[in-house]
């Protein structure tokens, strides 16, 4: 069975009736939303009320107080009366206009950099006193424009010849002549050369002061002469002795007999055991002394029969006149060559002294000057006991063994040796070194000191400042001055210009305030401030008593916060534009629920008539059915 038409009508109303409910509420929730925009655009325009912005206070030539934008034009842009900030990157770099970059780039020197924004020169004042410094008062005297190194050609051309005869090779350690070290007079010549070399240097009757005279007076400051100590004598093994090859040479050289007999026979007893005491005084007296020396010698010393006796000389190198064929010319050498080998055998010496004097005063009792001899009335020997001392130095002299003599005499090398090794030897060493440190040290100290005055002398020439510099009078010279050194600026005449001590910043950034105070907020960037500061630069002399310093912006002197007038114009505008708008919604929105309101209102009454038809309707029918 179908729908009726009044059912379908109601099932029409029905949907009706919920879209107008669905509807009704997208409106409502609109208008929730439109009070939470309303709410932002209240929040927004009390911000804007609270906003404010930094700006730049300077003075103009009159010093009257002025305000502008702080933008970083306005801030770096030099003014008479205006404190010096510069803007710094996160490297360190101080932002710089495109101006400003170039000035520096094509700019060799601070004089150039500073005549690109028209800073002239004036007469430099550290010239002259710089000139004083090196020569005194009278520079003028000495310093020459155009040849300004050349009193260094004069003075090396007078002195060099002569500090090369005692300066050797070249090298950071100078080493000196030895053999002007070691002979005093060529020492000393080798001083007066030098000092000769100055003094006929041409000054002009000009007086030498300064760095200049510093220079020339170190080069005859030298230190006098040290006599080095002498080094002693090494001893020498002893030479072993051969008395009895000395004496066999002895005997075939001296005292030949003058009637011809043999050359041994003065040494030889006759077969009848007789001495012939002249010819054995005349032949020992040479063993013990040469013609013209005159002698003393002791008999018998320490015993009761100890006895002083004078050998004279005479022509003949014997005690009396006698006449005998011995030649000091000839025989002299042979003598002494016997009288230096008895002193290496003492007692064979003492005992030829012992039987040389019993045989004087033998002689001197059978003539009339024996009395010098015969002592204290003691008699003299027997011709039998003068054999016997005869036969015994005879066999001494002849058959001496050297071995034990020499054993004792190399002994006493051997500590004389170790003596030198472990005494004398060291302590010349010792002498020696604090000699050589003393005199070769003195040397050292002249030789450098020489050429340091020399060499501060040539870089005082070197390092002269200009003669003419910028106008330091003209109020842009320490600005620019100040800015030439922040950029990478050495000296007057040296820069740096590999762009790590600064940056150009983009031309759109120079002049937006906005930027510049975000970017000091958020840290991007730093301000520095040039400051008088009373010990000066440390590290830039040059910049006087001025000095690059880092700054909080927020402690910045010349930075003020003002109210944000045009930020709180543009949010008014903004929040009316808002509400009314908001409000025109709101209108439109309970327009639109009235309209919905009544239209349902209306379809509730035709729903609620059709569902009443239909009930009735449907009870009728059940009644007739019944």
């Amino acid at each position: 069975m179908g729908l009726s038409a009044s059912q379908a009508r109601l099932l029409s109303i029905t949907a009706r009736l919920t879209h107008n409910e669905t509807r009704s509420q997208l409106i409502t929730n609109s208008k929730l939303r439109l009070a939470d925009k309303s709410s932002e655009a209240s929040k927004e325009y009390m911000e804007a009320l609270n906003s404010t912005k930094l700006v730049y206070a300077n003075y103009d030539s009159t010093g009257t107080r002025q305000t502008e934008a702080f933008t970083f034009g306005s801030v770096t842009q030099y003014s008479d009366i205006k404190n010096q900030y510069g803007f710094v990157d996160s490297a360190g770099r101080l932002l710089v206009s495109a101006t400003d970059a170039k000035n520096y780039q094509n700019s060799a020197t601070l004089a150039a950099f500073l005549s690109c924004y028209e800073i002239g020169d004036m007469a430099n004042p550290k010239y002259d006193p710089a000139l004083e410094d090196i020569y005194g008062e009278n520079f003028g005297d000495f310093f020459n424009e155009n040849d300004p190194h050349g009193w260094e050609g004069i003075v090396n051309n007078a002195t060099n010849g002569a500090i090369g005869q005692m300066v050797q090779g070249g090298g950071t350690t100078p080493s000196f002549s030895e053999n002007l070290l070691h002979d005093e007079n060529a020492y000393n010549n080798w001083v007066n050369s030098l000092k000769n070399g100055v003094q006929n240097i041409d000054f002009g009757d000009n007086k030498t002061e300064g760095l200049f005279n510093t220079w020339i007076d170190s080069i005859t400051d030298v230190p006098e002469f040290e006599a080095e100590p002498t080094a002693p004598k090494k001893p020498e093994p002893p030479e072993q002795p051969q008395l009895g090859d000395v004496w066999d040479k002895f005997k075939d050289s001296v005292c030949l007999d003058s009637t011809g007999g043999s050359e041994t026979d003065d040494f030889k007893l006759p077969s009848g055991g007789t001495l012939n005491t002249y010819h054995a005084e005349h032949a020992l007296s040479h063993a013990l002394h040469a013609a013209g020396e005159e002698i003393t010698f002791t008999a018998y010393p320490g015993t009761p029969q100890e006895t002083t006796f004078t050998l004279k000389p005479s022509s003949n190198g014997s005690f009396d006149n006698s006449n005998t064929a011995y030649s000091e010319a000839t025989n002299g050498p042979v003598a002494a060559e016997l009288r230096d080998a008895l002193e290496d055998y003492p007692d064979i010496k003492q005992n030829l002294i012992n039987t040389y004097y019993e045989i004087i005063r033998v002689q001197c009792s059978a003539n009339e000057s024996g009395g010098t001899y015969n002592d204290n009335g003691t008699p003299t020997k027997s011709m039998s006991e003068l054999v016997t001392m005869w036969n015994t130095l005879m066999e001494q002299l002849s058959g001496a063994d050297p071995g034990e003599v020499y054993d004792q005499m190399y002994q006493d090398y051997l500590e004389e040796l170790d003596y030198y090794n472990t005494v004398t030897y060291p302590a010349y060493e010792k002498e020696y070194k604090q000699w050589k440190n003393d005199f070769i040290g003195g040397l050292t100290t002249w030789y450098e000191q020489m050429q340091n005055a020399k060499q501060n002398y040539s870089n005082a020439i070197d390092n002269l400042p200009a003669k003419f510099v910028p106008d330091e009078e003209n109020p842009k010279y320490q600005w620019y001055t100040n800015l030439w050194f922040r950029m990478g600026g050495i000296s007057d005449a040296e820069k740096q210009d590999n762009q790590n001590n600064y940056k150009i910043l983009d031309e759109y950034y120079m002049y937006n305030d906005e930027w510049l105070q975000f970017a000091l907020e958020h840290g991007i960037i730093t301000m520095e401030q040039v400051q008088y500061q009373e010990e000066g630069e440390t590290l830039v002399e040059q910049m006087n008593q001025y000095a690059w310093v880092s700054i909080q912006y927020s402690n910045c002197a010349d930075l003020y916060e003002e109210t944000d007038d045009v930020a709180i114009a543009k949010a008014e505008a903004e929040y009316q534009r808002k509400t009314t708008e908001i409000q025109a919604k709101d209108k439109k929105y309970d327009t639109d629920l009235k309209k919905l309101d009544t239209e349902h209102n209306a379809l509730q009454t035709e729903y609620d008539s059709i569902k009443s038809v239909i009930e009735k309707n449907v009870e009728r029918s059940f009644k007739a059915f019944s």
